[in-house]
């Protein structure tokens, strides 16, 4: 009896299959059709390492920067020390010097930067650091302060090469949500050579004198040439379609036109300007309120340094600053303002020091930000030539106040008034970046609604068009 009912129930089951059978092979025949007709995805490249050193070009660009640098601000110590201390240059001569530079810088630095935009980042700060080498030749082979005069003019021109050609290159190897970041790690190497740099040179310059410099300079110069060469040639799309004094104007007419920019061109067209003062009225300052000799300066300026790389670092740390870096320009020029109050406001040499580190912190931030801005909101094909248009207006602004400085000398008698009003001011224009960040920030954000309401502009149009 049990036998019949298993096998009753195992012909049932059977009987069950069988009937599955049809759905079962039409099932697996529609799905080998389904997976022949589907077209191919395409494979898609590995993502972006999250650590910026490890994208390898960005690297290799980093490195040079670092490099070069320590070059620039060993030149820059070894001219002027030559010029002091061997041809024994007065403070006519030393301005002269000081205008040689900003003057060539001023007049190139925008329409290189078309240039790069037209050609290749790559090979213009290739060829700033060839021109860059040959800015030592004349003080080398020179025997008066009017060698010294050329000399600061060709480098000149190699920083006006360099300056736009580097922050497009910056901009084309890292993504855009890292541009911050980026910009901080190669303001953190800059800032490296601002510490080492003078006193490398310095050491040199004492003990086997100034030739020995200039070949330490020639050195570094080309070891940071040479590593830019791995870097891949990568140029900006779109460029070349208009004529280049029309592509010049656009130049100047983005950068006032667009609400970031413009507020970007006042911000740091007041604050170089106010940096200026300082710049201009220091050495006094030491003499007159520090009671110190000239060499505590290169103490000072070694502060700054050290607070400019820190704050460098702290920048490649921040994650969300990207799309808010005028309301970030407003707070460094407000920490900038205390530092320099506290530097210029004391008697006291250790409190001086800690200021003018404070000092250094904004500074860094400032310059930084201000980089991943313009890469941020400009076209690829755009951004050499508003790098340019920033920094010229940056430039025309410290020779403005270096002439006008040196037009009231004779009306000049306590220096410390005028840096304590230069901080003052400092900090007036850090409250406006404040608070043209903070509507900016409010303008972006009620973007999505008018995009949800029915606005038509695309957000990337707003970005590269936007004329405020």
């Amino acid at each position: 009896m049990d036998d019949r009912h298993d096998q009753l129930d195992r012909s049932i089951r059977d009987d069950e299959r069988e009937a599955l059978r049809p759905d079962l092979r039409d099932r697996a025949r529609r799905q080998a059709e389904e997976a022949l007709l589907e077209p191919p995805l395409p494979h898609t490249a590995s993502p972006p390492p999250r650590r910026l050193l490890a994208n390898r070009p960005f690297a290799w660009l980093v490195a040079s920067y670092g490099i070069s640098q320590l070059g620039f601000w060993a030149f820059f110590l070894a001219i002027l020390g030559q010029a002091g201390f061997e041809y024994h240059a007065g403070a006519f001569q030393l301005g002269i010097l000081f205008s040689s530079f900003s003057v060539s810088f001023l007049l190139l630095t925008a329409p290189l930067g078309q240039v790069c935009d037209r050609w290749s980042p790559k090979w213009m700060v290739v060829a700033a650091q060839v021109v860059a080498m040959a800015s030592v030749i004349p003080a080398m082979v020179g025997h008066s302060v009017g060698w010294l005069y050329a000399a600061s003019v060709v480098d000149g021109v190699a920083a006006a090469a360099a300056i736009p050609a580097r922050g497009s290159l910056t901009a084309l190897l890292v993504d855009t949500d890292d541009l911050v970041r980026a910009n901080g790690t190669m303001n953190t190497a800059s800032m490296f050579a601002v510490i080492f740099g003078p006193v490398v040179s310095g050491y040199l310059v004492k003990e086997f004198g100034h030739r020995s410099a200039y070949w330490f300079i020639l050195t570094v110069i080309g070891a940071g040439l040479v590593l830019l060469l791995p870097i891949e040639d990568r140029r900006p799309r779109g460029s070349g379609g208009n004529s280049f004094a029309g592509d010049l104007a656009d130049g100047f007419r983005l950068s006032w036109r667009h609400r970031e920019l413009r507020a970007l061109l006042l911000l740091a067209g007041a604050a170089w300007f106010l940096i200026t003062v300082l710049i201009t009225l220091e050495p006094l300052f030491v003499k007159q309120v520090l009671h110190r000799r000239i060499d505590s300066l290169g103490i000072l300026w070694s502060a700054h340094g050290v607070g400019a790389f820190l704050g460098a670092l702290a920048v490649t740390r921040m994650k969300r600053a990207g799309g808010r870096e005028v309301l970030w320009l407003g707070l460094a020029l407000l920490i900038g303002s205390a530092g320099l109050l506290v530097y210029v406001g004391t008697p006291l040499f250790g409190v001086a020091i800690l200021g003018n580190a404070v000092f250094g912190v904004s500074f860094a931030w400032f310059v930084s930000l201000s980089q991943a801005l313009i890469q941020r909101v400009t076209a690829e094909d755009m951004r050499g030539r508003v790098t340019g248009v920033v920094g010229m207006l940056q430039e025309s602004s410290s020779l403005a106040c270096a002439l006008g400085i040196s037009a009231l000398a004779g009306v000049i008698a306590a220096v410390q008034p005028y840096l304590i009003g230069s901080a003052l001011a400092m900090s007036v224009i850090g409250f406006y970046g404040l608070r043209v960040g903070r509507a900016l920030g409010r303008a972006r954000d009620a973007t999505p609604a008018a995009a949800a309401a029915g606005d038509a502009t695309p957000p990337t149009a707003l970005v590269h068009h936007d004329g405020g």
